[in-house]
């Protein structure tokens, strides 16, 4: 057990379970705030590659295992182009980060 403390003290688990809790507040409040969509983006981003790195990290096991090092290359790889993915999306569509588009609506879909 004592391999999963942070410092010594506090339970790893908990601790990212809890800087979790925090980074998605400050999510809520950038949208909750009046900002411009791009300021809105980009702290949406921002605080979204630290929360993808705590989930892979701890609860994934793709840090502090013995074979995480070849893990973590293979998980992390794809997800540059996630995020460069996320960015141009957001930022070539209206409204990306503040609304939804009107083909995600429900009753859109003309089947």
């Amino acid at each position: 057990m004592s391999d999963h403390l942070l410092f010594g003290k506090f339970d790893l688990y908990w601790a990212n379970f809890i800087g979790l809790i925090v980074l998605t507040a400050i999510e809520v409040a950038a949208v909750g705030l009046d900002f411009s969509e791009t300021i809105t983006l980009f702290i949406l981003v921002g605080i979204a590659i630290p929360k993808f790195i705590m989930i892979a990290a701890i609860f994934m096991h793709l840090w502090g295992d013995k074979d995480s090092k070849i893990l973590t290359l293979t998980a992390l790889f794809p997800a540059f182009f996630i995020v460069i993915m996320v960015l141009f999306i957001g930022l070539t569509h209206p409204e990306a980060s503040i609304g939804l588009p009107e083909w995600c609506r429900p009753g859109y879909y003309k089947l």
